[in-house]
């Protein structure tokens, strides 16, 4: 009897146990209608959605979005088929005691930084040629870009003019400039209501050049290496020399891409980038988002880096219309091996875009940009969603939470 009783209790607890282990594996996955019966806020699992797996339409359209290139150590000079950089370069700081004085003659000195664009071998061995212009317009270099310079900013006679080819770091380059011009520099230093004002030089490409090259700018750690205006003048009987360095400098790069229909760019400098906007209509409105993660698929064969690439791109939410407008937080994109880019779109310091476009806010898209987008010409080109081979496509792996609001 004690036996019978035993073996009786013994499969009661097998059969509560296998109860238990069902209502646990139903726990984590309920249905639908489950879902109603679970208090508000209440967490039912972590899913994944797979763009190449679930449905998400994902759209983009390469743009140009000039920036300001004021901060950069670069002063880029050059031309190579379509892109062309200027260079800008303005002296302040002259003092007002050279009026009168004769300008016997003037110098810019400028120091090659090893920076060229393209990047081959025979980029870095290339010529560039450039003439000097003056600036016959007021423009705060902090600010301006290439597109809000006109037409009329520029003069047309040469004030000096340089060919060469430099190769060396901190190799030095002279030219003579116009003392005319210098002159008029002196005068106005020492009375601004001089009639011939100093806007500063641009150094703009000619025919000679076959690349474009970096000279160090206003920016440099090293003030020695800085762009540099010599002087030789004659005052009161007396000649004398006097030296100064620049105070503002920056490059205004333009150019057009080769047409593309599966790949787009993102170029810095110029710069070109990539609003995209992904489909989210199959995520619950009212997901918790905990991760998201885009692949990018790298075209390595027409990308264009440099000794100064940090290989890094961008991505900002976007929040207007025009799909240029964006929060100043910048999610981080890098290399994640096989050809690949991966950019993490959570952070701790902002809520992800896809958790914000969930919320309601209007889903402008988010935009992509070059890591060293006011720094250089880095080149990184990407397959689009419109890439014969979808392994190349733009893919997208969220990991969320459904949640039952009240």
């Amino acid at each position: 009897m004690i036996n019978k009783n035993l073996k009786t209790a013994f499969f009661c607890i097998i059969g509560i146990v296998t109860l238990s282990i069902y209502t646990i594996g139903c726990a984590d996955d309920p249905s639908e209608l489950g879902l109603n019966f679970i208090p508000p806020g209440e967490t039912t699992g972590v899913k994944i959605f797979d763009s190449f797996i679930d449905t998400m339409p994902i759209t983009s359209q390469n743009k140009l979005f000039y920036v300001n290139t004021s901060g950069s150590h670069n002063l880029l000079v050059g031309k190579k088929g379509s892109i062309e950089s200027k260079g800008l370069i303005k002296f302040d700081d002259i003092g007002d005691s050279y009026d009168s004085a004769t300008v016997v003659s003037a110098k810019l000195f400028l120091y090659y930084r090893n920076y060229y664009f393209p990047n081959t071998t025979s980029d870095s061995l290339g010529q560039i040629g450039f003439d000097v212009y003056r600036i016959q317009e007021k423009y705060d270099f902090n600010n301006i870009t290439y597109d809000s310079v006109t037409s009329n900013a520029f003069g047309t006679v040469s004030q000096g003019s340089y060919t060469g080819t430099p190769t060396a770091d901190s190799q030095e380059v002279e030219l003579s400039l116009n003392t005319s011009l210098v002159k008029d520099w002196l005068e106005y230093a020492a009375d601004t209501s001089y009639s011939v004002k100093n806007y500063g030089i641009v150094l703009s490409p000619n025919g000679s050049s076959v690349c474009i090259k970096g000279f160090t700018s206003n920016n440099s750690p090293t003030t020695d290496l800085e762009p540099k205006l010599e002087v030789i003048y004659t005052k009161n009987g007396t000649t004398d020399t006097f030296s100064i360095t620049t105070n503002s400098t920056i490059s205004l790069s333009r150019g057009d891409l080769p047409v593309q229909s599966e790949t787009f760019t993102l170029q810095a400098g110029i710069s070109y980038v990539q609003p995209m906007k992904f489909d989210l209509s199959h995520i619950p409105s009212t997901a918790t988002i905990n991760d998201v993660q885009l692949f990018l698929a790298l075209d390595s064969l027409n990308c264009i880096f440099s000794n100064q690439s940090n290989f890094t791109i961008y991505g900002q939410f976007i929040n207007d219309s025009a799909g240029l407008k964006t929060d100043l937080f910048a999610f981080n994109g890098s290399p994640a091996g096989s050809g690949m880019y991966m950019m993490r779109l959570v952070a701790a310091g902002a809520p992800s875009p896809f958790a914000r476009w969930l919320s309601g806010e209007t889903n402008y898209g988010l935009l992509l940009f070059a890591g060293n987008q006011t720094i250089n010409l880095d080149r990184y080109v990407f397959y689009n969603e419109t890439a014969s081979d979808h392994s190349k496509r733009p893919h997208v792996i969220i990991k969320y939470t459904p949640r039952v609001t009240p």
